[in-house]
């Protein structure tokens, strides 16, 4: 009895450290293991970081195609690609300097004449004009592509481009973040349409897409969800409704 009662704490010493090793080992594993998943979660926002960029790069191509594709139809709508082709082919050759002749008698302009011819306004055709904004915008020169399109609805307010230029000066507000003149803008575009006060309305499907957008981003989803139907039902078939479509579909409505 007496050397069973020896052997007990023998055993009882004996385990204590091999528990202990057991335990340490045990809590360095976990160590090993955190620091991997640590390792790993830089990895991982590092990946997610590159990949945003990669998005950026990708959504300022993607602007940039536009822009050009926008150019080009404007250009081909306005005729200013062949009309520059013509001009091009009809350019005379190079005259010699020593071949002209010398000039006839000198007008002699009064001081107060050159200030009136220098402040009269230059008006220039509807297709200059609106293309000359367009190209303001798609520089991203915002205000001075909205003055430049305000200045075209002036001069040129039953224009075919009219309409087109309407669309613009909301687009553009809506690109400066101002929304409630943006709104403005495309709410008088569509009542100038529906009005039958413009001679082509071809943005009108486009205008209900702006409304739409704006009152998504309100979180009024009621208007949005009207100005959708709208656009659904007027102009089904139109590049607006399409992407109203998948607008809807991101939300998941």
């Amino acid at each position: 009895m007496k050397k069973l009662l020896i052997v007990l704490p023998f055993f009882a010493v004996a385990c204590a450290p091999v528990s202990q090793d057991r335990t340490s080992e045990r809590v360095s594993e976990l160590e090993i293991k955190i620091t991997r998943i640590e390792q790993r979660q830089v990895e991982l926002e590092k990946d997610l970081e590159e990949t945003n960029r990669r998005i950026d790069r990708l959504t300022e191509i993607l602007s940039e195609i536009r822009l050009d594709f926008e150019r080009l139809k404007l250009r081909i709508e306005t005729g200013v690609a062949e009309r520059e082709s013509r001009e091009t082919a009809r350019l005379p050759e190079k005259e010699d300097v020593r071949k002209v002749p010398p000039p006839g008698d000198i007008q002699v302009i009064r001081p107060g004449e050159i200030q009136k011819e220098e402040a009269k306004p230059e008006v220039k055709d509807e297709e200059t004009a609106y293309r000359e904004a367009i190209e303001l915008y798609s520089v991203k020169k915002l205000y001075e592509a909205r003055d430049a399109f305000l200045n075209f609805i002036k001069h040129h307010p039953q224009s075919k481009y009219t309409d087109n230029a309407f669309f613009w000066i909301g687009k553009i507000y809506y690109e400066l973040g101002d929304m409630g003149r943006a709104e403005s803008v495309f709410k008088s575009l569509v009542e100038k349409c529906e009005g039958g006060r413009l001679p082509d309305c071809n943005k009108l499907p486009d205008a209900y897409f702006q409304l739409m957008k704006i009152n998504m981003d309100r979180g009024n989803m009621d208007e949005a969800n009207r100005y959708y139907t709208i656009l659904i039902d007027k102009f089904p078939t139109s590049d607006a409704a399409v992407r109203a479509r998948e607008h809807k579909n991101l939300l998941g409505e």
